[in-house]
């Protein structure tokens, strides 16, 4: 059998003639752009006999050009079979375009038929046009490099193409380019021709041998392969059978390696071999006649424990020590941080699903920099990256296309968070039970009514501590909680962004800040914009087709019709913005163009304070309007074919939200309540003092928020206006890295008492603008660690949470690698340095975001560290700290801290933990910062 994917690859290949492959007699057609033929005097294709390497061939010679360039075509029967073409072709020298390449369904007069282009590109690597990392309104396609090649050389090449599962190998002089199948242009249902192309380029002569093209050189590939976890130790594979009719068995490769062959009546197969928690990428080839299909797209899970579902009881009351409502991943992270502490958690959920946005499509990780990240996100996103890089091999294209855990699949993303519940002890999973009452002694929440929606029982949980983890902000409500929904007015905080403003999509080239025009400074109840963040994918065998919604109008997205006219949209999936995800998937959200895009705005007004009858049909509403614009795109008939066509070609993925008809279970609900706390964040906490200057401090810093302030429309476009977003707005140059006060979690009650026993970390005390650099799941996530851990030492120490000690809450998150204090050059959490640079940072110590722990302390910066460190120990200065040359030593340091804290230089050196004491040596700052965190904490 053989061993490895590559070399099957290489087999496929040898007895192409032998076999029952058929070859067309082909002919050719140059044509113009526009798919007429060229006359005779217009010709820039030639037909000359060749001088190549393996000798004299007939071929074709022409000169790369930008204007009026032509195509050389190659027609034949349209096809569903396995094309393969053969020729011999000369790339370009170095900084010059060679001829491109590809195969159409039809003439290649529009992209929407070509199922690939490829093109020699001047830097050195054969280029494939597709669609890029990123796509929104006015994007274009990408040219991705796919292998290197020789300048200036005869290169053969052998491209084989599969238009059953919509994919591609190809070699160069016999070697395959890349590890996997690449991916259509265009995923159309047939090819039926083969092209060159000589657009492009500037002057340099283009040679390329006759081609050769086979068909049925090798049998269709197995479709839709899904890999999916059965128990622990099982891992059952599925798949659709080749559209090849002599199939006679299936192979299975796991991570690249032969593991089974089936007969060609089986098209599921289990794997016994595996380890709990370990992830495993499969693909299946077809064999007919000896010879192996293309792979079939790879997929990829992991044997999985159960979820630790709570044991079914009788009595209707139970006790936790701590109790979270939501199973968003702020409460799975504030339930996991509580249990691992040793407590027993409940986490409450109403629906079945985990995981919140995370799980529900938002599969593009909002982060502006990596450095903010830690703590439990930061396990999170190492188990992305570590599934993708076990499940398809370290560097592979899935796992650079993880982007170190930042880009993921819904349904890893799932894999991922179950995977962690499941090992976490002293943790309980209540699945379908929707919160519908709160019990308290005083203003102290004490207890919790659920009702079990599958044994239709009311009852009763109790808890010490409780944690509202939910984007409504239930619990907070029906505890009495005050709270705001909508806008505050421009006056109330003077915040510059507050009110009515207006995104002017005309001034795209414009700064953002520049592109807002003010209205009313009032403020008023209106919500920003909810859709669903769709996963669409335009792989041919993994496609889910669309059908009409219910109450499908299309002139709800008529407007697009106009735009097209227009010529303001030339491709389809310019009305939404992906993202790239591993395995041909992206990440679809709203775009802000002068057309409909996914955000049903205007339809969410109720739905923050809503019963959940009600909120169930905003959110089917928001679902009928976004597969109705899809529908509309693919189906209208005042569209241009072509754009129909490409819209036909992007559909639901069929393996992501399997339970649900592959649409997310869960509304994007950006904003709804925000509680008003002991502090309220406001655009004034995430802008900088002065330029280039820390946002303001918070002495009770429990995370970072460092995205843009955003908010997404809140009032339904002018159609006499169709390029102004009110509520839209986007601020990257505004906005700082900001520090997150604990405070923002601590809820007051409607008469402005405290309001015990409850921890909001989802619909947090924010304003609206400042709650826009809040809003993003990381910061949630990271807020939920900080419950959990709050929670914690309010049950060990017996205090309330608003007597929890924050530098002891803020020490045990640093601990857990959590990010409290943002800095560009923050020291790595493995570091002793990482803890204490933040630990001062939120109290002032650091005026910019660059920390420069490795840098001397010079007399200045010492002294304003060492007078503040006498301040937060609330003791008198023992003189004014000085030296007499520029650099402090170690001595004078140790010296000057001895005399605060009245101990001997010995017991200071003793308590910073200071094993190699260098009395004349500088001190680098993140050392002086080390062993005043040290003194800080230190207890006999």
């Amino acid at each position: 059998m053989p061993a490895s994917g590559v070399k099957v690859v290489r087999r496929w290949l040898l007895p192409l003639a032998l076999l029952w492959a058929h070859n067309a007699v082909i002919g050719q057609v140059e044509i113009h752009p526009s798919g007429n033929p060229v006359s005779a005097s217009e010709r820039q294709w030639h037909r000359e006999e060749l001088s190549t390497p393996t000798g004299k061939r007939w071929g074709w010679r022409t000169q790369m050009r930008h204007d009026a360039p032509h195509y050389l075509v190659f027609p034949f029967p349209p096809t569903r079979e396995v094309v393969e073409v053969v020729f011999f072709v000369k790339t370009p020298p170095k900084g010059q375009r060679g001829v491109n390449f590809g195969l159409s369904f039809g003439a290649p007069v529009h992209w929407a038929n070509e199922a690939l282009r490829l093109a020699f590109g001047g830097n050195g690597f054969l280029l494939q046009q597709d669609v890029g990392d990123w796509f929104t309104w006015r994007s274009r396609f990408s040219w991705l490099s796919v292998a290197p090649f020789p300048f200036g050389e005869w290169v053969k090449v052998c491209l084989v193409a599969d238009p059953s599962i919509g994919a591609f190998q190809i070699w160069l002089n016999d070697h395959p380019v890349a590890p996997t199948p690449l991916p259509f242009l265009s995923p159309t249902p047939q090819v039926s021709c083969f092209f060159l192309f000589n657009g492009e380029g500037s002057g340099t002569v283009a040679e390329v041998s006759e081609p050769k093209i086979h068909f049925g050189a090798l049998p269709n590939a197995p479709k839709s392969l899904r890999v999916i976890s059965v128990n622990p130790h099982r891992l059952r594979l599925m798949w659709r059978p080749s559209e090849t009719p002599r199939v006679s068995a299936y192979r299975i490769y796991r991570r690249g390696q032969f593991l089974a062959e089936v007969p060609a009546e089986r098209t599921e197969w289990d794997d016994t071999t595996v380890k709990t928690g370990e992830a495993y990428g499969y693909f299946v080839t077809a064999v007919a006649l000896g010879v192996e299909s293309l792979p079939s797209w790879a997929d990829a899970a992991m044997p999985l424990l159960p979820l630790p579902l709570a044991p079914r009881s009788f009595s209707l009351s139970v006790l936790y020590d701590l109790v979270v409502v939501g199973a968003t991943p702020a409460g799975i992270a504030a339930a996991i941080t509580a249990a691992r502490f040793g407590h027993k958690v409940a986490l409450v959920e109403r629906t079945t699903h985990i995981g919140g946005m995370m799980t529900g499509g938002l599969s593009a990780t909002d982060r502006r920099y990596r450095q903010a990240s830690g703590g439990l996100l930061v396990e999170f996103l190492q188990r992305i990256a570590r599934f993708y890089a076990q499940a398809y091999g370290k560097g592979s294209v899935q796992h650079r296309g993880c982007r170190d855990g930042y880009l993921f699949e819904p349904k890893v993303a799932l894999q991922v968070f179950r995977q962690m519940l499941a090992e976490t002890p002293n943790l309980h999973l209540y699945l379908r039970h929707e919160l519908v009452g709160v019990l308290k002694n005083s203003n102290r929440v004490v207890a919790i009514l659920l009702l079990d929606k599958t044994r239709g029982i009311r009852w009763r949980m109790d808890g010490r501590v409780f944690v509202d983890a939910t984007y409504e902000g239930d619990l907070a409500a029906l505890a009495g909680a005050r709270y705001q929904v909508g806008r505050e007015g421009r006056h109330e905080f003077g915040e510059e962004f507050a009110g009515e403003l207006f995104w002017d999509t005309r001034k795209m080239a414009l700064p953002p800040e520049q592109r807002l025009v003010f209205g009313k400074p009032e403020g008023d109840t209106k919500v920003q914009a909810y859709n669903y963040r769709l996963t669409v994918t335009k792989r041919a065998d993994n496609r889910m087709p669309l059908s009409a919604p219910p109450d499908y109008s299309p002139e709800l997205y008529a407007e697009i019709v106009e735009r097209v006219r227009e010529g303001l949209l030339w491709h389809p999936m310019e009305i939404v913005s992906l993202v790239k995800l591993p395995q041909q998937k992206f990440d679809a959200n709203n775009t802000p163009g002068p057309f409909p895009s996914t955000d049903f705005i205007g339809a969410n007004y109720e739905y923050p304070e809503a019963d959940w009858h009600r909120r169930e049909g905003i959110a089917r509403a928001h679902r009928n309007y976004i597969l109705g614009l899809l529908y509309f795109l693919q189906t209208d008939q005042r569209l241009p074919n072509e754009f129909r066509i490409a819209a036909s070609h992007w559909g639901l993925a069929a393996d992501e939200f399997t339970d649900s008809e592959n649409f997310p279970p869960q509304l994007y609900v950006r904003e709804a309540r925000r509680i008003i706390g002991d502090y309220i964040f406001t655009e004034h906490d995430a802008r900088p003092t002065f330029q280039g200057r820390r946002t303001p401090v918070h002495e009770d810093s429990i995370a970072v928020a460092e995205y843009p302030i955003d908010s997404h429309a809140t009032t339904p476009r002018d159609l006499k206006k169709p390029y102004l977003h009110e509520g839209f707005f986007y601020l990257p140059n505004i906005t700082a890295p900001s520090h997150v006060p604990y405070r923002i979690l601590l809820p007051r009650a409607k008469d402005g008492m405290p309001l015990e026993g409850l921890l909001v970390c989802g619909a947090v005390s924010a304003t609206h603008v400042g709650f826009g650099t809040l809003r993003l799941e990381p910061v949630w996530m990271a807020l939920g660690q900080g419950a959990g851990t709050a929670a914690h030492l309010a049950l060990t120490k017996k205090v309330s949470l608003r007597q929890v000690p924050v530098h002891e809450l803020q020490r045990l998150l640093l601990e857990q690698g959590q990010v409290i204090a943002f800095f560009h050059d923050l020291p790595p959490p493995h570091t002793p340095e990482f803890a204490a640079v933040q630990f001062f940072a939120v109290r002032g110590f650091f005026d910019t975001y660059e920390v420069g722990a490795n840098e001397l302390v010079d007399e200045e910066t010492a002294r304003k560290m060492l007078h503040w460190f006498a301040e937060l120990l609330r003791r008198p200065l023992p003189y004014a700290f000085g030296t007499t040359s520029p650099l402090p030593t170690q001595r004078d340091v140790v010296r000057w801290l001895a005399a605060l804290l009245k101990v001997s230089e010995a017991e200071v050196l003793a308590r910073c933990q200071v094993s190699e004491f260098r009395p004349e040596a500088p001190l680098p700052r993140g050392q002086l910062c080390l062993w005043l965190y040290r003194l800080f904490h230190w207890r006999p």
